[in-house]
This record gives C-alpha cells, sequence and structure tokens, in this order.
C-alpha cells in the first residue's frame, strides 16, 4: 500500500475528497418500494436537486466524483453527460444500487462489466467504484482492475495504492444520509453513536467544525453528499453553506478540496507517497 503525508501539488496538510452517491430512482428499483405503475424517469433528486446542486458546484468553483448507479445511463443519460460536461467525474455505484456483498462472483463480474459498457455507449468513462452499502468483497478489487477501472472508495482504511487500484475510503461520519436518515439508525448505534437522526441544520453546523479541525489538525476525509436529501430545503441550504466553506478553506490554501478522480491522480503520481 502506498500511503500519503501531505497532499495536493502544494502539500498542504489536510485534504478534503468530495462525491457524491445515488441518482434516480435506481434504490427503490433495487429495493421494490418503487410502486410498479409509478412512472421512471423523472425523479425529483434528478430534475430538482441535482441541477441545483450541479449550479452551485459551479458558483463556488469545487469539482466532485459522482457515484451513480448505471441503470441511469438508461434513464437519465443527458444528465450523466451534464455532469461530465460540468467537470466532474463519473464513477460506478452498482447497475441499480445492489447490496453488493451480497452478490455472487458471476453477478459482480457481469454488473461490473455491463455497467462500464453502458456508460460508454454514452461516450463517459467511469474511473472509480463504491460499493453499495459500503463493503467490498474480497474478489472486488481484482474484478475492478479487470472492468478497467482504476479506484474505489469503500468504508474504512486509509488512501493509496495497492496491487495497482487505488483507494479513497470514506467513514461514516462524513456521509449525510448516516446522520439524518432513520434507516441508519442501527448502524449509528453499533458504531456509539446517538441512533435519533441529526436534524439537518445540526449536521451542517457539526460538520462546519469538524471541517475546520480538519484544516487545522491535517489528514483527509471523503465527503459523500446525496441529491436525494437535499430536496429537504434545509439541507440543501445546509450543503450550499458547506461548499461554500469548502471553497474558503481551498481559497486560504489550508485545505486540498478536490474530486475523488483528481485525488487519485496525484496519489498516483505523488512522489510523497510512501511504499509500507
Amino acid at each position: 500500500m502506498l500511503l500519503v503525508a501531505n497532499f495536493g501539488p502544494a502539500g498542504l496538510p489536510s485534504a478534503l475528497v468530495l462525491t457524491i452517491d445515488n441518482l434516480g430512482e435506481a434504490r427503490a428499483l433495487e429495493r421494490g418500494t418503487q410502486p410498479p405503475d409509478a412512472p421512471v424517469g423523472g425523479d425529483p433528486s434528478v430534475t430538482l436537486a441535482l441541477p441545483r446542486l450541479l449550479d452551485e458546484l459551479e458558483s463556488v468553483g469545487l469539482t466532485a466524483t459522482f457515484f451513480v448507479e448505471a441503470i441511469n445511463t438508461e434513464l437519465y443519460p443527458d444528465a450523466l453527460r451534464q455532469i461530465a460536461v460540468r467537470g466532474h467525474g463519473l464513477g460506478l455505484h452498482g447497475w441499480r444500487h445492489e447490496q453488493w456483498t451480497s452478490l455472487a462472483a458471476a453477478d459482480e463480474r457481469d454488473i461490473l462489466a455491463r455497467s462500464v459498457q453502458a456508460f460508454s455507449t454514452l461516450g463517459l468513462e467511469p474511473r472509480g467504484f463504491r460499493p453499495p452499502g459500503g463493503d467490498l468483497n474480497s474478489r472486488t478489487p481484482a474484478l475492478l482492475r479487470e472492468a478497467g477501472l482504476r479506484w474505489c472508495s469503500p468504508a474504512g482504511g486509509g488512501a493509496g495504492i495497492r496491487h495497482g487500484l487505488a483507494y479513497v475510503p470514506f467513514d461514516w461520519n462524513f456521509v449525510d444520509a448516516y446522520h439524518v436518515m432513520d434507516a441508519f439508525a442501527g448502524l449509528r448505534g453499533s458504531r456509539g453513536d446517538p441512533e435519533a437522526a441529526l436534524d439537518p441544520v445540526d449536521l451542517a453546523d457539526r460538520w462546519e467544525e469538524e471541517l475546520q479541525d480538519l484544516a487545522a489538525t491535517g489528514g483527509r476525509r471523503t465527503v459523500v453528499l446525496h441529491p436525494f436529501l437535499m430536496l429537504d430545503e434545509r439541507w440543501s441550504a445546509g450543503v450550499a453553506r458547506l461548499l461554500g466553506f469548502m471553497a474558503e478553506l481551498a481559497r486560504e490554501r489550508r485545505t486540498w478540496v478536490v474530486s475523488g478522480d483528481e485525488f487519485v491522480d496525484w496519489l498516483r503520481g505523488t512522489r510523497a507517497a510512501l511504499s509500507s
């Protein structure tokens, strides 16, 4: 594993990797919570939240990597093209948000190959992968390399390179859904956090303080945001505030705020990487 200490071309003491997860009805279709007679292709997370998020990112000069389910190449091809045109990276998040560790090896290989091909038909190239649910199978890294993917972002661990595959993990503490959704109560409890969901305003306040601490003490964090949660105006406003604060940290050269793809490009080329 290749590990890093200082971050970015300027060798800053802290880095913030900005990522976005999920798009449209993919997760609902996978879980069977989408009514069978409900139309698809007009989900407000795509038609309302995504354009607003893209505008906000552009206004503060930040780029992100969007991990999206590959079924969206069929449901929302124009939205995926727009993400790429606006300068953001695209990564895979399954075909329609499958629980990754429940997959058989043949299914895992098929989903990765089919997903990469589906993006290719739109002239798009996903470079990274984030497993739905956060966990990789032991065989997943080899299958990612086989599919031509360059990096992955599972839950937990340090950033680095192992056997040619780059790792940029996330921690649940910097996932918005972990804090504000009732569905994560069990996971919060298992990690020693209160089971009650946080108010979005309180989460924005907490994250702003933690980003301030990151800039002061150093280290790397990966932020995971979900467009469907931004349909709540309180969290949409919180995200706008946080993106502005991230941009301020970047302008002051206190934190390198960067997309996952750019972080990986630097990680592969930096002389600050050490062999462990």
